[in-house]
C-alpha cells in the first residue's frame, strides 16, 4: 500500500493489519494511526513537485495510504484557499490573520477531506456497507462518497439535523435513521448495530483512514505558507479528529524536513459553552473528558459529548501551549456576522467559535498578535442556514422599482 510501513493504536502501541478492514480494534480512549517510510519519500519525492499536481488532496498521494489513488473516489475536495483577513484582523489588532475556508470543499465542509480518502480504501478493501452517527455534516459527506463509490451508507443523525445535511443524506441514497432520544446513546446503537449486522463502523477515530484525509488541511496550510507552519491554529472541536490529523500532518512535514524543525503552531481550540468537555478538562488539569450531559448547542456540528480524541487533543494543547475556550452561542452567530461583513466569507457557527475564541486568547496573552493565526473555517454558513436568527425583510428598504 504505497509507502504504508504500519498501522497501530497511537498510545498501546497495538498492530493494526495494513491489508483487510479493521475498525475500532483500539482500547477504548485510543485511536489506530497510520506510519510510513518518510526516508523514502524523502529520497523519492521532492516537495515542490506538488505544484504541478492536482487542485485537490490528492497532491499529497504519496502520503496516502491507498493502493492506487487514480481510482480514488474523489468529487475535487481539498486545495481550498487560505486567505488573509486583514480587515477581520484589524479588529483585533492582528496584522497576519488568515483563514483556511474550508466552505469550498463539495458538501460545504471539510468532512469530505475524510470521506474521500476512507471511502477510497474501504472499498479497495472489500467494504459493502459503512455506518456511523453524525450530528449532520459527516453524515452528509459520507453519504456523497458512499454513493460515487457505489457502497451502502447508513447515517444515524440527531432530531435537529440541519435541512442541507439531511437532503445530501436522503438524496444520495443513504439509509438514513433519527435518533429519537439523547444524543449521547447515539454511538452505542451504532456499536450494537455493527454488532448484530456486521456492518463496518467508520465514526471518528474507529478506523485509521478518515484521520489520513483530514490531515491534508495541514498539508495545504505548510504548502500554502511556502512551506511553514504557522504560530497558532484556531480549531472548532468536536470529537477531535481534525485537529490530530492536522498535527500528525506538521509532524511527517517536519520529519520529512519539507518544513523547518522547531515548536509546533500553539492550538487553540474552541467548542460552544453548552458542549464543553474539552475545555472543561482543560481548566481542571485532567487528561481526558468526562461526559457532557447537559448538551445544549445550536443545529450542526460540535455535538460530541465525549470526544473520542480527548486526551490527544489536551496533550496537544499543553505541548503546543495553547487553550481551550467555549463560547457562547449568541457570541458564535455575532462572530459569523462579523466574519462575512468585513471580509465576505459566510462561515458556520461552530467554525466562527474560532473568532470569539481567538478574541480571547488574545485578551489571554496566549497569543500575541503579530503572530501569525490561522482560523480554521471547517464549513460554509449555507449548510446552517436554519441555525442563524430570522431577518424580517420587511425591514429592509429602501424598497427598489423595476
Amino acid at each position: 500500500m504505497g509507502y504504508v510501513e504500519r498501522i497501530n493504536c497511537s498510545e498501546s502501541g497495538e498492530s493494526y493489519p495494513v491489508e483487510g478492514a479493521v475498525t475500532g480494534a483500539c482500547p477504548a480512549g485510543d485511536y489506530p494511526e497510520v506510519h510510513y517510510d518518510l526516508t523514502r519519500i524523502r529520497e523519492e519525492f521532492d516537495r515542490d513537485s506538488l505544484a504541478h499536481g492536482v487542485a485537490s488532496l490528492w497532491r499529497y498521494a504519496p502520503l496516502l495510504p491507498v493502493d492506487d489513488p487514480e481510482n480514488a473516489v474523489t468529487l475535487g475536495e481539498g486545495w481550498t484557499p487560505l486567505l488573509p483577513v486583514p480587515n477581520l484582523g484589524a479588529t483585533f489588532g492582528c496584522a497576519n490573520l488568515m483563514a483556511k475556508d474550508e466552505g469550498r470543499n463539495p458538501s460545504g465542509t471539510f468532512k469530505d477531506r475524510g470521506a474521500s480518502v476512507a471511502i477510497t480504501r474501504h472499498r479497495e478493501m472489500g467494504v459493502e456497507v459503512v455506518i456511523h452517527n453524525s450530528s449532520g455534516n459527516a453524515g452528509g459527506a459520507m453519504a456523497l462518497y458512499a454513493a460515487r463509490a457505489g457502497i451502502r451508507c447508513i447515517n444515524l443523525l440527531p432530531g435537529d439535523v440541519l435541512p442541507a445535511s439531511l437532503l445530501q443524506s436522503t438524496l444520495a441514497g443513504a439509509d438514513t435513521r433519527i435518533l429519537d432520544g439523547p444524543w449521547q446513546e447515539s454511538g452505542r446503537l451504532v456499536a450494537d448495530a455493527v454488532e448484530d449486522h456486521g456492518w463496518f463502523n467508520i465514526g471518528t477515530l474507529k478506523e485509521p483512514y478518515r484521520l489520513e484525509g483530514k490531515k491534508t488541511m495541514g498539508y495545504e496550510i505548510a504548502e500554502q505558507l511556502g512551506w511553514s507552519l504557522p504560530d497558532a491554529i484556531v480549531y472548532p472541536t468536536g470529537g477531535g479528529l481534525g485537529a490530530i490529523a492536522i498535527y500528525k500532518a506538521f509532524r511527517e512535514l517536519q520529519e520529512l524536513g519539507w518544513v523547518d524543525a522547531g515548536p509546533l503552531p500553539k492550538l487553540i481550540v474552541t467548542q460552544y459553552e453548552g458542549c464543553a468537555p474539552i475545555v472543561r478538562a482543560f481548566q481542571k488539569n485532567a487528561d481526558h473528558a468526562e461526559l457532557w450531559t447537559d448538551l445544549q448547542v445550536l443545529p450542526g456540528g460540535l455535538k460530541s459529548t465525549k470526544p473520542p480524541g480527548d486526551k490527544a487533543v489536551l496533550k496537544l494543547i499543553r505541548e503546543t501551549g495553547g487553550t481551550a475556550i467555549a463560547v457562547s452561542t449568541p457570541d458564535a452567530l455575532e462572530a459569523a456576522a462579523l466574519m462575512t461583513r468585513t471580509e465576505g466569507i459566510f462561515p458556520c457557527p461552530e467554525s466562527a467559535t474560532t473568532i470569539a475564541g481567538l478574541k480571547t486568547a488574545l485578551d489571554e496573552d496566549v497569543v500575541s498578535r503579530d503572530a501569525r493565526i490561522v482560523l480554521v473555517v471547517t464549513g460554509s454558513g449555507l449548510k446552517s442556514i436554519p441555525a442563524f436568527p430570522g431577518v424580517d425583510i420587511s425591514s429592509i428598504g429602501p424598497r427598489a422599482r423595476i
